[in-house]
C-alpha cells in the first residue's frame, strides 16, 4: 500500500515523502505496524509485518502500485477535481483513488488479478449505497490488440455492467475503452460416405465462439473530463448478473 498513518500526530501520510526516522507507521484498516519500504527499483511503499493477517497486506503488483499513484498524480493538477485522496477507506472496502469530479463523488478501482467477481459485485454494492459512482479499471494488455481474445470473468462483468465497454489504464489519467465483439470460427466442409454408399457432408459455415471475443479499441478517454455517474438498473444474461449500481462511465460514444 501506499499509504499508512504516522503515529506521530496521527496523519495519513504516502510512502514517497516519509523516511524511517518519521515513524513508527500503522496500517490505516488493521491498526498494526508496517515498515515504509524505499528503493531506487520497487515504488515506495508501505508493508505488513509478519504475520499478515490483514487483507491490505497481501501485497499488489508494481504494476497495480504505479497506476494508482499515476492517477492521483494527474488528477492533482486538474480541474474539476476536490477532495482527492489516496487509498480511501470505506470500511468494507478501499478505493484506490477517491475525489469529487465535477461535484460527482467517484471511487476509482483497479482490478487485482486476486479480485473476484463476487468481490467486485459486493464492493460496486457497497459503493451503490454510499451514493458513490464507481469505475473499475484493468491494467492495459497487449493481447487485447488481438483479433482474438479470451475475455476473464471480471472483464465481461465489467462489459456487461458499463454498457459493452471495458475501460483499462494506460498511463496517468488516459484510459482506453474496449469493446468485445463477436467472434466467429470457420468450420471447414467435409464429406463423407455412409455404408451403402449415401454420401454425407457437413461444415462449410461460420460458428460463434462461446469463449472467445475480437477486441476493438475506442477512442481514448480522460478520467476528468469523459466520465459522468450513470445508473445501470441491473442486468442478467448467461453467467453475467450485475446489480442495480451507481457507477462512472463514459460519456463518449466510441
Amino acid at each position: 500500500m501506499l499509504t499508512a498513518i504516522c503515529q506521530p500526530g496521527q496523519t495519513k501520510v504516502e510512502a514517497r515523502n516519509v523516511s524511517k526516522a518519521d515513524g513508527p507507521f500503522i496500517c490505516p484498516t488493521c491498526r498494526k505496524d508496517v515498515i515504509v519500504s524505499k528503493g531506487l527499483i520497487r515504488i515506495h511503499h508501505f508493508r505488513h509485518k509478519p504475520p499478515v493477517t490483514c487483507y491490505r497486506g497481501r501485497g499488489e503488483s508494481q504494476q497495480h502500485l504505479a497506476a494508482k499513484q499515476a492517477i492521483y498524480d494527474a488528477l492533482l493538477v486538474q480541474a474539476g477535481v476536490a477532495d482527492l485522496e489516496l487509498e480511501k477507506d470505506f470500511g468494507v472496502s478501499v478505493a484506490d483513488v477517491y475525489a469529487r469530479i465535477s461535484g460527482v463523488p467517484v471511487a476509482i478501482e483497479i482490478q487485482k488479478s486476486n479480485l473476484s467477481v463476487a468481490d467486485i459485485t459486493a464492493r460496486t454494492l457497497n459503493y451503490h449505497r454510499l451514493g458513490i459512482a464507481v469505475l473499475w479499471l484493468g491494467l492495459w494488455n497487449p493481447e487485447l490488440g488481438s483479433l482474438k481474445y479470451r475475455p476473464k470473468a471480471w472483464e465481461r462483468w465489467c462489459h456487461a455492467a458499463y454498457f459493452g465497454r471495458v475501460f483499462y489504464w494506460a498511463g496517468g489519467e488516459t484510459i482506453r475503452p474496449v469493446q468485445f465483439a463477436p467472434f466467429s470460427t470457420y468450420v471447414e466442409e467435409r464429406t463423407w460416405y455412409e455404408s451403402g454408399g449415401y454420401e454425407q457432408s457437413a461444415g462449410g459455415y461460420s460458428k460463434r465462439s462461446k469463449a472467445f471475443r475480437t477486441p476493438r479499441r475506442g477512442t481514448d478517454h480522460r478520467i476528468s473530463g469523459d466520465f459522468v455517474r450513470r445508473l445501470n438498473d441491473g442486468f442478467r444474461g448467461g453467467s453475467v448478473s450485475v446489480p442495480r449500481c451507481t457507477l462512472y462511465a463514459s460519456n463518449k460514444k466510441n
